[in-house]
């Protein structure tokens, strides 16, 4: 069974984080008077990418210990992306006040990380699933009070979504997903705002400057999303 190594985020804080979908697109159908269309997406994966900080003698062996725990492609890699300066970065306390001054996101704010587009934006990391929702619904109801922006990223049982728009309907939001549910959901499932990745490694010699002592600099990371967890074996 492959193991999870969980990365180190409040140790090693990361930046420059990019978060996409890579559309897995079956060949297309071409007409000899230039037409095409695309007969659909046979499994879309995220794809995660960013920037580890080592400029402290605990940042190197930290980034070692995850790298010789992770093994190459070998373990899955869990992540909660966080915002640095939101409510589960590792700025957190220093921008409490921020925060709660102004609820609804901090004016202007600099140096923040948007990678999941939600920013400061929701004053909790969860929300749940208000209706139960089949494998691959492109439409989801979760119980918000304020709409979730479309063009943000969320997490459901640990597998990354991309929102593509958004609506309020009474005490509910109606999520537009993309891609569709990998797994039916029951009411009163998690959404997780602060999305979770899962995924392998795929950087070329990950860590290697990091193993020189007293080589420090700054380090990325990529990472694609594990699929394989949507079979019940794969033994």
């Amino acid at each position: 069974m492959t193991s999870m190594v969980d990365f180190p985020v409040k140790a090693v804080p990361i930046t420059d984080v990019s978060l996409a979908i890579g559309y897995n697109t079956r060949p297309g159908h071409e007409a000899t008077n230039g037409m095409r269309r695309s007969i659909g997406v046979s499994g879309a994966q995220f794809r995660l990418r960013f920037t580890v900080h080592v400029h402290s003698n605990h940042a190197v062996r930290a980034v070692r210990g995850f790298v010789w725990n992770m093994e190459a492609d070998s373990a899955l890699v869990r992540i909660r992306i966080p915002d640095l300066y939101g409510i589960d970065g590792p700025f957190a306390l220093a921008t409490k006040a921020h925060r709660d001054q102004y609820p609804q996101g901090i004016p202007f704010a600099t140096d923040a990380l948007y990678a999941t587009g939600i920013g400061h934006a929701y004053p909790t990391l969860e929300t749940t699933v208000t209706e139960p929702a089949d494998l691959n619904a492109r439409e989801i109801k979760v119980a918000l009070l304020d709409e979730t922006i479309g063009g943000c990223a969320i997490s459901i049982d640990e597998f990354c979504y991309g929102i593509a728009g958004s609506w309020v309907e009474g005490d509910t939001n109606r999520l537009r997903l993309s891609p569709t549910l990998r797994k039916p959901i029951a009411s009163g499932a998690t959404v997780s705002l602060a999305p979770i990745f899962v995924g392998f490694c795929i950087t070329d010699n990950p860590g290697y400057e990091a193993l020189h002592a007293g080589m420090y600099g700054d380090h990325t990371l990529e990472f694609v999303e594990d699929l394989t967890r949507l079979v019940e074996s794969v033994d």
